[in-house]
């Protein structure tokens, strides 16, 4: 079989604007989370309702911050298991990046159905598990230690001057990300994103569509905390956290899963396969509910994609980001496994349930 460049061409451009957008949302909310205060936690004790709605707020943070934070705070008895599960519920790890990049509107009604069932879902953990001890260590896993200690980045004018390395890198690379979207290369279709599929609408977009706006205004954001931030935040929060940790992993799942999935179409077709075999839809739930036990973000981003080039219905993705938390819940597996899986297990069930009741409503 001759390999086709013009697919290869397409995938990379596609790889690199999910990557780019990824990596300014992470710059963004670590830039967020390093200025915030943590003095609003010690309100939290004795309120187990408001301890549900703080940690499936802290869930819906894109990336790994909210779900860190979360067992940090319930291994620090600061947190119910209840709160544990919703917050975990809430969180969809790095792929909440990819499905803010695709479509900021399929992420806003997803974090809210989220919200929902989480919070729900918390609650009546609460109560089932209120006379039942869990098992909590004394110590906490510090997988990510700055999520819990900060120094205050403020931004400087007098900080551009200082052109390290890194510094210089990344205002190149985001310029860089400014100028393609002006010039059209990196275009914002439906959802956002150039889809791997066949783009079944085709319609003039502008390049100051309100898609290409947002991303824009992300990008000069992004770009102006780069610029002015403290060298110290530069170096110890952006470079060695989210680009040395995140940038080559993002990358290389996005590639592999858009390259896997366009030389499946080619051979497959998928859409409809999935269209004519309504038991298709029920397995597919199956394997996104065991697929997102996995304590890790990437093999869940298939089902983010096969979504938004319409292959699979809406209660498929939800499913997939009911039960899968990225590497957020990692400190929990490695502080007690039996609260691990014990959440992991509510997760599945509510995340069975949840998509089983979309299979049969049709969504």
């Amino acid at each position: 079989m001759s390999i086709d460049y013009h697919i290869i061409l397409d995938v990379i451009k596609s790889t690199l604007t999910i990557t780019y957008l990824v990596m300014m949302m992470m710059i963004f909310i670590e830039f967020i989370n390093v200025n915030s205060s943590g003095k609003l936690l010690t309100s939290l004790q004795n309120r187990p309702f408001l301890q549900i709605i703080f940690a499936s707020l802290l869930g819906l943070i894109p990336g790994c911050i909210g779900g860190f934070t979360i067992v940090s705070l319930f291994t620090h008895r600061l947190l119910s298991f209840g709160a544990l599960v919703a917050g975990m519920i809430c969180t969809h790890g790095d792929e909440a990046f990819v499905i803010f990049a695709y479509s900021p509107k399929i992420f806003l009604i997803l974090s809210l159905i989220l919200l929902i069932v989480g919070t729900v879902t918390g609650v009546l953990t609460d109560l089932f598990f209120k006379h039942k001890k869990l098992k909590r260590d004394n110590h906490f896993f510090e997988i990510h230690e700055d999520v819990h200690i900060h120094t205050k980045n403020h931004l400087l004018l007098k900080n551009i001057t200082r052109t390290s390395f890194q510094r210089i890198f990344l205002i190149i690379c985001l310029l860089l990300y400014i100028i393609a979207i002006l010039t059209g290369v990196f275009s914002h279709q439906h959802g956002g994103l150039p889809t791997i599929g066949e783009v079944h609408h085709h319609h003039h977009h502008s390049i100051f569509s309100w898609e290409n706006i947002l991303f824009l205004t992300l990008a000069l954001l992004t770009l102006f905390i780069v610029a002015f931030s403290s060298e110290h935040f530069l170096q110890s929060h952006l470079w060695k956290h989210v680009i040395k940790k995140h940038l080559l992993k993002v990358l290389l799942w996005t590639f592999a899963v858009l390259l896997l999935l366009k030389f499946s179409y080619q051979l497959f077709d998928i859409e409809a396969f999935i269209k004519n075999n309504q038991w298709t839809t029920f397995l597919l739930i199956l394997l996104a509910v065991l697929i997102g036990i996995i304590p890790e973000s990437g093999p869940h981003l298939i089902f983010v994609i096969l979504f938004f080039n319409g292959s699979i219905p809406f209660s498929i993705l939800l499913s997939s980001s009911i039960v899968q938390d990225g590497h957020g819940a990692l400190p929990l597996l490695a502080s007690s496994r039996s609260n691990f899986f014990l959440m992991k297990a509510i997760s599945v069930l509510v995340g069975l349930c949840v998509g089983l009741l979309g299979f049969f409503l049709g969504f």
